[in-house]
């Protein structure tokens, strides 16, 4: 990666650090003074053995003795004011960090998060955020002090031998030379683990997500061996990078091992020669090991620094990512619409030079149920992502209530549908809650209410908890039926203005969908509904019926209309499915 552009990228990162500027300016004073204090005792230490020992100065056996007392409670209690005001910059400067990421990662569209599994998403949220929050507070500190002290120290060893301090410096270029020669391994090493991890986190959370599916086929055992492989894979690039990471810590330890030795021998023989005195070796000695123990703690966290410039890369490259659908500057605030749908000439296409859509008009009036029928990939939930603006046309215009809908604030214009999809999508927590997730102002008459057209009511008061209860994750402890009538009672609570169905009744029983349609045509008076369906009882109610094909409106009309057609696409289909009430060879396009 070429400087500017890694520097580019710190930058961007550290931009998040700025509301903290005067603590952090704080905690840099106080570690440079807690460093200072702590470089004194071998100075005392010195004068101590040399003059009150060597010499008999026995008049400052006790100002030297307090200096030895009062420095480590000092430090002690600048080191707690220094932890204290760490830990809560900290923490602030991380809660900004994953707030803003995950607003970002919100506001991104559809596309992306096709493109990125939720499992990696979670892993940049929360382990890569860590990474990052270490090495910017504690780990920061660290390195300045590190740097406070070694100054300190080799300004010290220079000024009591030089020669010695030239030995001191020859021992630190070896350090500086392994850190260069493994430093470009260790980040190669560790990008891999974590790419390989966000693999693994992606697996873990689409197998735990699809429980149900794999008990149902007994794939218990095939998904253990899939797991299990893609475990060794990071296992063993963690394996790589630990044997890096020891072989990098084994030579950094054997280079401060022999040169401690080196000069500590020395400097004994210079004792035994008379060129320097004892106290001298040991004021020496104490300065070279706290120059040469940063240079041990930067090697024991050269992982960690790896580990932090593999994080920043990673969550820039979430953060340099642009949602494709934005609400544009001056966009038109609007409250409830009346719900009229125009298509004009429109087309769309997923991928250049592969039309999903093509050169569709449609003129929907307020308050008409379109139901939409065709072969899976003829663009059914296509049309209806292009109407909740998940994604722009390519060519022509989507227009609500005659204004283009790239001219409407993005939000207000998702408020003006409620959306009941094939999947449910309910949360861990209780009904009321997950009702009321469309509304979140609504009284609890009105989620019951709801609850008593989507035929769902009755059931909820046999619960123990009644409205109260935890349904589970996603919903896992109700049947499916039950699942969709609760998403049904939270469009209706929506007080949408059009009503958008993708296969919402699919998974009733036909009694059950019989009073949902009942209630539902009470409710939805006055309300544009787009209508995916399989049940022909749902297609017979629709005011016009759309049969898709290959991305265009093949054939339309009500269904007396289509059905007048004898050889109409329509006509066949209806005729083929009507014995089993459902058109089972098309699906979701």
């Amino acid at each position: 990666m070429p400087p500017s552009h890694a520097h580019s990228r710190h930058m961007r990162l550290l931009a998040f650090a700025a509301p903290f500027k005067w603590q952090l300016l704080g905690l840099v004073l106080l570690t440079v003074l807690l460093s200072i204090l702590a470089m004194l005792p071998p100075l005392i230490m010195r004068a101590f053995i040399d003059r009150v020992v060597g010499e008999g100065r026995r008049d400052l056996f006790t100002s030297l003795g307090t200096c030895m007392v009062l420095l480590p409670v000092t430090i002690a209690v600048c080191g707690f004011a220094q932890n204290m005001g760490l830990s809560i910059t900290g923490w602030r400067f991380l809660f900004n960090l994953r707030m803003h990421l995950y607003r970002h990662i919100n506001g991104m569209s559809m596309r992306f998060f096709g493109k990125n599994s939720t499992g990696m998403l979670v892993t940049r949220l929360m382990n890569d955020t860590n990474q990052i929050g270490d090495i910017l507070g504690s780990q920061t500190m660290s390195v300045i002090s590190d740097l406070v002290c070694a100054s300190f120290a080799i300004t010290a060893t220079f000024a009591i031998n030089w020669r010695l301090a030239c030995l001191l410096v020859a021992i630190l270029v070896l350090f500086a030379l392994n850190w260069h020669l493994n430093v470009g391994r260790l980040h190669r090493i560790g990008r891999s683990y974590w790419q390989s991890f966000d693999r693994l986190s992606g697996g873990i959370q689409n197998r735990l997500a699809a429980n149900l599916a794999i008990k149902s086929f007994g794939a218990e055992d095939r998904e253990q061996t899939s797991y299990r492989g893609q475990s060794d894979e990071s296992q063993a690039l963690q394996y790589g990078a630990n044997r890096a990471h020891n072989r990098f810590m084994m030579n950094t330890m054997l280079i401060q091992s022999l040169g401690r030795s080196a000069i500590f021998f020395i400097g004994c023989a210079m004792v035994l020669r008379d060129e320097i005195s004892y106290g001298d070796v040991i004021a020496f000695t104490t300065y070279a090991m706290q120059l040469v123990w940063p240079a041990v703690r930067l090697s024991e966290i050269a992982r960690q620094f790896q580990n932090f410039r593999v994080a920043v890369e990673r969550l820039d490259d979430i953060l340099k990512e642009k949602p494709e659908i934005e609400t544009k500057p001056g966009a038109r605030r609007v409250a409830r619409l009346s719900g009229q749908v125009d298509f004009e000439n429109v087309s769309f296409q997923y991928e250049p030079n592969r039309p999903v859509i093509r050169n569709l008009s449609l003129h929907v009036k307020a308050g008409e149920t379109i139901a939409l029928v065709g072969p899976t990939g003829c663009g059914k939930t296509t049309l209806l992502s292009l109407l909740l603006r998940f994604f722009d046309v390519t060519d022509g215009r989507l227009l609500l209530d005659g204004v283009d809908i790239r001219e409407l604030d993005l939000r207000d214009l998702r408020r003006q549908y409620g959306i009941v999809l094939q999947e449910s999508m309910l949360f861990n927590v209780s009904i009321l809650e997950n009702v009321r997730y469309a509304r979140p102002d609504a009284t609890r008459e009105a989620v019951e209410q709801a609850c008593r057209i989507a035929e769902i009511h009755d059931f909820i008061l046999t619960l123990p908890k009644g409205y109260d209860s935890i349904i589970g994750t996603e919903g896992v402890l109700l049947s499916t039926g039950q699942k969709q009538r609760l998403t049904i009672a939270r469009a209706v609570l929506s007080d949408p203005a059009i009503l958008i169905m993708d296969e919402a009744t699919s998974s009733l029983d036909s009694e059950s969908e019989r009073a949902i349609q009942i209630a539902m045509q009470r409710a939805l008076v006055n309300r544009t509904s787009f209508v995916v369906a399989h049940r022909l009882s749902t297609v017979r109610n629709a005011d016009r019926i759309l049969v898709l094909k290959n991305g265009s409106i093949h054939e339309a009309g009500s269904h007396a209309e289509l059905m007048a057609l004898p050889d109409g696409d329509y006509h066949k289909l209806y005729n083929r499915h009507m014995s089993k009430g459902v058109i089972e060879d098309y699906g979701e396009g």
